[in-house]
């Protein structure tokens, strides 16, 4: 990725950190939330017309694109390469067989929705920055990010900023952008990044996140987009790190972590079923990603499983010691494990949990997957 690039979302993450003691008032937030998009748009359109990309063409309707948004659950190789353990062994294994800075052991959660919908991966932004295709959407996704303060990687601000500069240069049609499909994965930086102990911490990003996720989604709507599938949160209580304690044996039982977990999908729920009331021609799929994992870890054999909680990559995945021997052990046949290290789940873990979105009771505001993209106009 670009120093500018760096450099911005370093700024950016300084200006946009958020008190988790005390919530901010919402005009502030929307305040904070127009100044990083405006600040940050000149110098990343500067770029992209520096590249000479050529905009696209105006003649039959094309094949639908995808946008992708958010963290690593769906990031397919942003961050610069050597810089995060996905871009070191064993990373990449099964698929293609070396780490390309993916946070699996092959697909993520990107591939394998892009899949289901007969559509092809699209293009990480750092790869579009060395002018390469955009002919199926572009992937702005980056490991670690969030709304608020998270990892300190380019928020979902930036990342639909990246997204303007490309549209104000005219690299997309406004039928693209209306017929575009727009995934959105932020899943739990927000509240990992602040590792609280009490709700009283936590209760006001429930309701800071699922804010500046709507702010984000009204801003891709003003652009053009119209048609936007939003992940809930992760599975906290069962991600090993949580479960590490109990020898992978349980999902964490902390009132807290539940709550936390209750109250932001709630919250988003509601504010994405105002977006669905109030832009016009808007559409929105929320994918019930909780449910959809607590129901794999659940029913293993459906999904041809064996390992639930305990992870394919025991240890520091992706690390060596000074002689160079791996931190971390890794399991023979991690297709039959749900997660792949201490966050992340395998490609056949995510193979799963979409395959419940294809199945009625794991969306909302349509019946299913294919349901909803049959919905969407032509």
């Amino acid at each position: 990725m670009s120093t500018l690039v760096r450099d911005e979302a370093e700024t950016c993450t300084r200006r946009v950190r958020l008190t988790p003691y005390k919530m901010m008032d919402k005009v502030m937030i929307i305040e904070l939330h127009n100044y990083i998009f405006t600040v940050h748009l000149a110098a990343i359109s500067v770029q992209l017309v520096l590249l000479g990309l050529i905009p696209a063409t105006t003649a039959n309707p094309e094949p639908r694109l995808l946008f992708v948004f958010g963290d690593s659950y769906a990031d397919g190789g942003n961050l610069p390469p050597g810089s995060v353990s996905a871009w070191h062994a064993p990373y990449g294994m099964f698929r293609p067989g070396k780490p390309v800075g993916r946070f699996s052991d092959g697909f993520v959660a990107t591939n394998i929705l892009a899949e289901a919908l007969q559509m092809p991966s699209p293009t990480p932004f750092r790869v579009v920055l060395q002018n390469a295709s955009i002919s199926g959407g572009v992937n702005f996704a980056v490991g670690g990010s969030g709304v608020t303060h998270a990892f300190g990687a380019p928020p979902f601000q930036i990342q639909v900023v990246w997204f303007a500069s490309m549209v104000l240069a005219g690299l997309f049609t406004p039928e693209d952008l209306n017929r575009a499909l727009v995934f959105v994965s932020v899943v739990g930086n927000d509240y990992a990044a602040y590792n609280g102990s009490s709700l009283e911490g936590y209760f006001p990003l429930t309701h800071e996140v699922p804010l500046l996720i709507d702010l984000n989604l009204r801003t891709l709507y003003s652009l053009g987009a119209r048609n936007f599938i939003v992940s809930s949160i992760s599975a906290l209580d069962c991600l090993p790190t949580a479960t590490a304690s109990s020898g992978f044996m349980e999902c964490e039982k902390n009132a807290t972590v539940d709550a936390v977990i209750a109250a932001h999908n709630h919250h988003l729920g509601n504010r994405l079923e105002n977006i669905t009331r109030n832009l016009e021609n808007s559409s929105v799929l929320y994918l019930q990603q909780t449910r959809s994992m607590h129901y794999v870890l659940n029913h293993l054999p459906e999904f041809n499983l064996t390992e639930g909680l305990k992870p394919c990559c025991v240890g520091v995945c992706g690390s060596v010691d000074v002689t160079g021997n791996p931190l971390y052990t890794v399991c023979e046949n991690p297709e039959r494990h749900f997660f792949w290290d201490g966050i992340h789940p395998t490609e056949a873990g995510w193979r799963a949990v979409v395959e419940l979105y294809k199945r009625p009771r794991f969306t909302r505001f349509a019946r299913s997957l294919s349901a909803w993209v049959d919905s969407l106009r032509p």
